[in-house]
């Protein structure tokens, strides 16, 4: 899935897209497998396990990946969060201080995601997270290789 609709509207004349990406894959359909499983039992309790399956598949199948688009470009960082009512945050690359790894056991093991936050300076954003991403550890190459440009 490209993000090309959500760049446009934020984009120079002069920039463009390096890298685009969002919540891993594998994070969204475990997701989608556990609330399949919790819903078997309600499903026999007046048709409630449709109800709450239907709600698991539109939050992971759907809403998860499309109200979380990050993207490299070859100026900055752009992070647009939301789905009806949007917020989009942009960093340059010479506000960034530092970029931190975290791979909490449960992520590491079974999704094989992790989480990448983005310390700032100069910015009333201090920390940006990007959660549940795959190979967090390739994203902040690909940070840091268009960082170092």
């Amino acid at each position: 899935m490209t993000y090309e609709n959500i760049w446009k509207k934020t984009l120079n004349s002069d920039e463009k897209v390096e890298f685009e990406f969002s919540v891993g894959d594998r994070y969204r359909n475990f997701g989608l497998i556990v609330w399949g499983i919790i819903s078997l039992p309600l499903l026999f309790s007046y048709g409630f396990g449709v109800v709450t399956f239907l709600i698991a598949l539109f939050y992971y199948g759907y809403y998860l990946k499309v109200a979380n688009a990050y993207a490299f470009t070859n100026k900055r960082v752009l992070i647009h969060r939301g789905w009806l009512s949007t917020h989009t945050i942009s960093v340059d690359y010479a506000k960034i201080t530092d970029v931190h790894i975290t791979e909490p056991f449960f992520d590491r093991i079974i999704t094989h995601t992790g989480n990448t936050a983005i310390n700032t300076a100069g910015t009333t954003v201090d920390q940006i997270v990007l959660r549940h991403i795959e190979a967090p550890y390739e994203v902040k190459k690909r940070l840091d290789a268009l960082k170092d440009r």
